[in-house]
């Protein structure tokens, strides 16, 4: 395909995403991306033991399960991003950056040749693992707020265990703390923004979740780091890695530190001929891109139809998605 925008840049989602029935489609479009489906799962089948029981009938059942075992939204949200990356790039689709938002960042790396499929399954599992306990301990509310505005409304609050941990848009931000900070946050009188409980078991992004760092730093021993073959950029370190930062210790700041995905936005982005494409089920990176930057172009693969694959002209990227 030759209809691509002069700067392509992926974005990976984190959690929150259903991954239920998402490869479906995708695994019956052609010969080639069942292979490239079938291969990567294989892998994260192996490399994650009897954690990947399950994987491939959630993702590519054409009816959406009850439910899915601990463990199984990540490392499905996880196989998306990667087999999205391999089938956009088979098709003419290559990032100049990528960007990866929390626990996407894992898939970001792997994606951008630091870490190989299997090692990338290994930090999943282990992030998973460090977080074992934590579930319905906390969770992670999306505020339809600006950071000024979201601020305000934590001061209000007056809980410093509730703490803003993403910047998602210029009006949209995720806040995290512990059950009972978030039940003050609804409980809040008055007029505040609209609050919507994301689909995360748990809360992230917050300073005090030291113990699950380490926990996180110790199951990431083992897993090699490689040179980047496409450059990444952080919402959390806010700024392009280079292959002398260490990115397993970067992999961990994610667990504690806060998220700026409008100012990696708007880094990544700074180019009129930039096109965001979202590696994940839904098209929520797109939004927050063109909430960002009004004039963005953006391609969410797995919302519509899969004429991006062909490469027809009158079904370029562009036209695909120009919001």
């Amino acid at each position: 395909m030759n209809q691509q925008a002069a700067n392509t840049v992926f974005l990976v989602p984190g959690q929150g995403g259903d991954p239920r029935c998402a490869l479906h489609d995708l695994y019956r479009a052609d010969h080639g991306c069942r292979a490239t489906i079938d291969d990567i799962l294989d892998d994260i089948e192996r490399a994650s033991g009897g954690a990947g029981q399950g994987l491939r009938e959630v993702l590519l059942s054409d009816t959406r399960s009850p439910a899915m075992a601990p463990g199984i939204p990540q490392l499905a949200s996880y196989a998306i991003s990667v087999v999205l990356d391999r089938v956009l790039t088979a098709a003419g689709f290559h990032p100049e950056v990528i960007v990866g938002q929390s626990f996407g960042e894992i898939a970001a790396l792997v994606c951008a040749g630091v870490f190989d499929v299997p090692d990338g399954t290994r930090a999943v599992c282990a992030l998973n693992a460090a977080f074992r306990g934590f579930e319905g301990r906390g969770a992670m509310v999306l505020v339809l707020a600006s950071e000024p505005d979201t601020r305000r409304l934590l001061a209000d609050v007056d809980r410093t265990d509730l703490v803003l941990a993403c910047v998602n848009s210029p009006k949209q931000t995720i806040v995290s703390g512990p059950t009972d900070a978030i039940a003050a946050l609804f409980d809040q009188p008055g007029d505040c923004p609209r609050l919507v409980r994301l689909a995360v078991p748990y809360a992230s992004h917050h300073p005090e979740l030291v113990v699950v760092a380490d926990r996180f730093r110790a199951g990431l021993r083992g897993t090699r780091q490689r040179p980047l073959r496409v450059p990444v950029h952080s919402p959390v370190g806010r700024r392009t890695y280079s292959d002398t930062d260490d990115l397993h210790e970067a992999l961990v700041d994610c667990v504690t530190k806060p998220v700026d995905l409008a100012k990696a936005l708007e880094h990544t982005g700074s180019r009129h001929d930039t096109l965001f494409i979202e590696l994940g089920v839904g098209d929520g990176l797109c939004r927050c891109a063109h909430a960002t930057l009004p004039s963005a172009r953006t391609l969410a693969p797995l919302t519509g139809d899969l004429s991006w694959l062909t490469g027809a002209p009158s079904k370029s990227p562009v036209a695909l998605r120009q919001r």
